[in-house]
């Protein structure tokens, strides 16, 4: 074994962030395909070496969100794949950020496209098997580069007051304040169907309700930018 095989483990892994659940789909079918470990990314162990790592999570407002950006510069891998999942509108060049601002030894990357999440009559049904080739990649010793895609003009200006301001969460008169919500919270963002300054609208406390007491309403103008054109196929470097 050559001196630099030793300072990797040989722990292989598929860590997932996941919202309202589509990024999880897409982490578990790269784990059943590559028979890896699956690990939801605040259970990751940062202490030890990874051979191999699969890193899937959605784009927020054409961004990688904050704890993806905190892993990623502490992660220790021989390879990494990254699967950043979003709702066929924009984007941008998330990956390639991540690439140069953390020097990330990817050997394949994708932008895989999925239902949108505030879209509740998106029926898009994603084609998972698309990511075959990218997967039996995670072996090469040939790592990429990333190009540096267009972004929409203004994306990182005041992301989470645009959130705000375009989704209203709403908490319905029935909600028997059970506080799921709020004990599965990322962001502590809120308590008994109440949020606060710190949610990024994200919907995960709505997809976990278990009495399909919260919902929310959007402004009409991310209405009017969600019927842009959807991009439904994948993005992916190899």
């Amino acid at each position: 074994m050559q001196d630099n095989e030793r300072l990797f483990s040989k722990i292989n892994v598929v860590t997932y962030l996941t919202y309202t659940f589509n990024s999880f789909k897409v982490a578990k079918f790269c784990s059943n395909y590559l028979n890896y470990e699956l690990v939801d990314i605040h259970n990751l162990d940062l202490t030890k070496s990874i051979n191999n790592i699969i890193l899937v999570f959605p784009i927020h407002s054409e961004d990688a969100p904050n704890i993806i950006k905190e892993v990623v510069s502490k992660i220790n891998s021989k390879r990494m794949i990254i699967i950043a999942t979003f709702g066929r509108i924009n984007h941008g060049n998330t990956i390639y950020r991540l690439k140069h601002r953390f020097n990330l030894p990817l050997v394949g990357a994708s932008y895989f496209p999925t239902k949108h999440s505030y879209l509740k009559e998106d029926k898009f049904i994603p084609r998972y098997e698309v990511l075959i080739p990218l997967l039996n990649k995670i072996n090469s010793d040939k790592y990429i580069d990333i190009p540096n895609e267009k972004s929409t003009l203004g994306y990182n200006i005041f992301p989470k007051l645009r959130a705000r301001l375009g989704i209203k969460i709403i908490k319905k008169d029935k909600c028997n304040n059970c506080n799921i919500c709020g004990d599965n919270c990322f962001n502590k963002a809120i308590n008994k169907g109440i949020i606060n300054k710190n949610c990024i609208r994200c919907l995960r406390c709505i997809s976990l309700c278990p009495s399909n007491n919260l919902d929310y309403k959007m402004n009409k103008v991310l209405r009017l930018y969600l019927r842009k054109q959807r991009k439904n196929k994948p993005v992916i470097y190899l």
